[in-house]
């Protein structure tokens, strides 16, 4: 009768350990394929110094390209950076504009109106700076490119939103 008990003991022990492990397996499992998901997913960041290095690294391109690149780079990043700090002045100037007790709504549009036409020379700026980059590469650098590019538009807003569905959001739709 004791080694009955024992052995229908014994048998659920192994079962209930059986059942341990293959719940740990499969947690394992499930947690490496999250972590695939997330590293091909992970945004790659186009560093603001040291562009070309970053460029060279990520499309592994070739001496003569490098020096094409860090061209391409130097003259863009100058004339966006004068377009940035532009934008910047000009949105300063709108702040206090509308700061003022007597705001002059004519003037605030117009600013805007500004500050619309130099962010589409940027974004302007930013295709041509692409496409020439584009034309330096082969086919298979094109499409890392193509992903760099992605990646960073992705990742970038010039004002951060609150998501959809907040609680604003959700309060409309319930009233």
């Amino acid at each position: 009768m004791a080694t009955k008990n024992t052995y229908r003991i014994l048998i659920w022990l192994v079962v209930i350990l059986a059942a341990t492990n293959l719940s740990m397996g499969i947690s394992f499992w499930y947690h490496k394929q999250q972590d695939k998901k997330a590293t091909e997913t992970q945004q790659v960041e186009m560093p603001s110094e040291q562009r070309t290095r970053f460029f060279r690294e990520q499309l592994n391109l070739q001496p003569d390209q490098v020096d094409s690149f860090r061209e391409l780079n130097r003259t863009y990043n100058r004339s966006a950076r004068r377009i940035s700090d532009q934008l910047t002045q000009l949105r300063i100037e709108m702040v206090e504009e509308m700061g003022k007790a007597d705001a002059d709504t004519a003037k605030l549009h117009a600013i805007s109106s500004e500050i619309g036409e130099m962010h589409k020379t940027l974004k302007d700026l930013t295709v041509d700076y692409y496409l020439d980059m584009k034309a330096v590469c082969n086919e298979n650098q094109q499409e890392k490119l193509k992903e760099v590019f992605l990646s960073m538009t992705k990742s970038k807003e010039d004002v951060s939103l609150p998501q959809r569905g907040g609680r604003r959001y959700g309060r409309q739709n319930r009233e």
